[in-house]
């Protein structure tokens, strides 16, 4: 049962959610974001600083201004359906992480669609991996992101592996949004869910997608391997529009062999996380995080 606090919030995340479904153009949807972005709390203590990955990506790297293990990091794709979102806007949420895992977390700011679809996030997503990797050691890296995050980082693990580079010490995805068929959309979650409602994700997708296949494993990683992936903690609520990508993931990658730790909560919405330090279970899932980052990184 969602706390009391989390309860108060409810009006608030439902009116983006249906602001978000009425924008119809990638500009539009954009607005309602950076409106709502305005309104989180920042996250005191910490430096966010340019960073760069690679020739053609930029983004932030965010420490705790009391210290941070330099030798680990997180690497962390927000998300935002592919088409808004940024580093900047993330900074509330990377800066908590950082804080509370005591390591740097860096976010690059991959392309975005429709002016870039599929697979420029990818390969965006790609380079800053291999530009982490030049920073820190595998073992000593943690990979994640949330929504479309989650799936970039699915993504770009997959593709990592194909092409022989070493896996990270784990990963995380927050709600993830890893079908874009809708095959695994939990519809029967549409009358739950307040942020992320159907005729967003349908219009992320074709924004996204192109004229791409999204049975593509590298569109819906949920149809790719999940052979040799790193542990994987995964957080969703259980009455979210993507609940199912996440169990879906969940039962497929332990088929492989990987660890995977599922963290469910109820009654809550899409990537509660975003909501601390005013929700507890935000705080919650963030302490988890950090207790992730810090025994795969230790």
């Amino acid at each position: 049962m969602a706390s009391r606090t989390a309860k108060l919030h409810r009006p608030v995340v439902g009116l983006i959610g249906r602001r978000l479904a009425a924008a119809t153009t990638p500009e539009a949807m954009r607005r309602v974001i950076r409106v709502a972005s305005a309104t989180m709390t920042p996250c005191l203590g910490v430096r966010h600083q340019p960073a760069g990955f690679g020739a053609d990506v930029g983004g932030l790297r965010t420490t705790p201004k009391s210290g941070a293990d330099s030798d680990r990091a997180v690497l962390f794709f927000h998300g935002g359906g592919y088409v808004f979102g940024s580093a900047r806007m993330y900074r509330h949420l990377a800066g908590r992480i950082a804080k509370a895992a005591g390591v740097p977390v860096y976010q690059p700011d991959y392309r975005l669609a429709p002016e870039h679809p599929h697979p420029a996030a990818i390969d965006d997503g790609l380079g800053a991996y291999r530009a982490m990797l030049d920073r820190v050691a595998p073992e000593r890296l943690v990979v994640g992101g949330d929504s479309a995050g989650g799936n970039l980082t699915l993504a770009v693990l997959q593709r990592a592996r194909a092409e022989g580079l070493p896996m990270p010490a784990g990963a995380f995805l927050l709600s993830p949004w890893l079908d874009l068929r809708g095959a695994l959309v939990g519809r029967a979650n549409a009358d739950t869910e307040l942020l992320i409602l159907p005729a967003s994700v349908e219009r992320a997708t074709a924004f996204y997608a192109g004229d791409h296949d999204v049975a593509d494993p590298a569109v819906s990683p949920i149809l790719g391997s999940m052979e040799g992936l790193p542990p994987t903690l995964v957080q969703v609520a259980t009455n979210e529009l993507l609940y199912d990508d996440s169990t879906a993931f969940a039962d497929a990658a332990a088929a492989a062999g990987v660890d995977v730790t599922v963290e469910t909560e109820d009654d809550l919405w899409h990537v509660w996380q975003l909501m601390a330090p005013a929700v507890p279970e935000a705080r919650a899932s963030i302490a988890s995080i950090a207790s992730f980052v810090a025994n795969r990184t230790a």
